[in-house]
């Protein structure tokens, strides 16, 4: 399935392949229960994840700690 937005346009490091690897294990994923981001920082792995949770009507839980600047 298509992601519902440009991913080029979600602010982010995260690798094109490395992003729907991630897809690929959040679909398995989401048909056990809800799923859980660490480190979701912009959000374009959260993108991602979230994509695969909503096709089996799961839910992800996005955690940042992440408060300063960039650099």
């Amino acid at each position: 399935p298509m992601l519902p937005i440009d991913i080029d346009s979600v602010k982010g490091f995260l690798d094109k392949t490395e992003g729907e690897a991630l897809y690929q294990l959040a679909l398995t994923a989401a048909k056990l229960g809800p799923c859980l981001e660490i480190g979701s920082y912009c959000g374009k792995s959260t993108v991602y994840l979230a994509t695969a949770c909503q096709l089996y009507n799961s839910v992800l839980f996005a955690v940042d700690h992440h408060r300063g600047s960039e650099e």
